[in-house]
């Protein structure tokens, strides 16, 4: 009999693989209005659902042009609230896996169980994220970019300036896939060390800096000087854990040193 994937790894709490459909992309703001998932116990049992859930407040178009679903397609399904007891008791201390479960399912889903009441908590140890292991093991290199934009082999690798001319093809390429504004805005947001799930703050040589509000680009020290009311603020709004995290920890540090 084919083992199931707690058994196959030898752990001793089940996996729960996940995703999630929401209202948006705001983990603290937007809702969940679908919740899929398998859940294999160490036991050999293995249980699989797919719950349309109510979010109580408007799909985005953004969001309806992605996934497909309307306001009206999920008027009758029971609210987050309504199910959040049977969900936690199915996710509670479990490991967790998915595509980029990490970067986002998670960080909704911990929202959506403390606005209910229920204390879902969950460490790095705890995840599987397949979409880091894929960028982790498959090639991303010079070759496989030039295959994937330009459709050519790369016969001369590593010769610099054989790689120079095919650099050059691919960035063009991209331009040409996506426009020039597009690419920069990815490059810009790849290449900042983001501190908390959100993508609220980021690190940049050495200094914790803002990325929203009218400090957007500003350090988190220098908001600190001239507005400390705003970081309050932050730790009494609607943030995510991982955000006010990073201002606590902030704070703290300050009245140490």
């Amino acid at each position: 009999m084919k083992q199931n994937l707690a058994q196959s790894l030898g752990l001793k709490r089940p996996v729960v693989v996940f995703d999630l459909e929401t209202t948006g992309l705001s983990v603290t703001k937007d809702r969940i209005i679908q919740i899929a998932y398998q859940i294999s116990y160490p036991d050999g049992k293995t249980i699989q659902d797919n719950i349309m859930i109510n979010p109580t407040i408007p799909i985005s178009k953004e969001a309806s042009d992605v996934h497909g679903f309307s306001d009206e397609d999920i008027a009758s399904a029971p609210t987050f609230l309504e199910k959040s007891k049977e969900l936690f008791a199915l996710f509670n201390n479990a490991y967790y896996s998915g595509f980029n479960v990490s970067g986002f399912d998670l960080p909704m889903l911990r929202t959506e169980f403390n606005r209910s009441g229920q204390d879902f908590k969950y460490v790095p140890d705890d995840i599987l994220d397949a979409k880091i292991i894929y960028h982790y093991k498959e090639r991303r290199d010079l070759a496989s970019a030039y295959k994937f934009y330009v459709g050519k082999e790369h016969v001369d690798a590593h010769d610099a300036l054989g790689d120079v001319l095919v650099s050059a093809e691919i960035i063009e390429e991209q331009i040409k896939r996506y426009g020039y504004d597009e690419v920069k805005r990815i490059h810009e947001e790849v290449c900042r060390d983001y501190i908390d799930a959100e993508g609220k703050f980021f690190r940049q040589d050495g200094e914790i800096y803002f990325n929203f509000s009218k400090f957007k680009g500003r350090t988190l020290n220098s908001v600190a000087q001239t507005d400390p009311t705003f970081l309050r603020w932050i730790l009494q709004a609607d943030f995510s854990d991982d955000t006010k995290d990073v201002v606590r920890t902030f704070v703290n540090e300050q009245k140490k040193a």
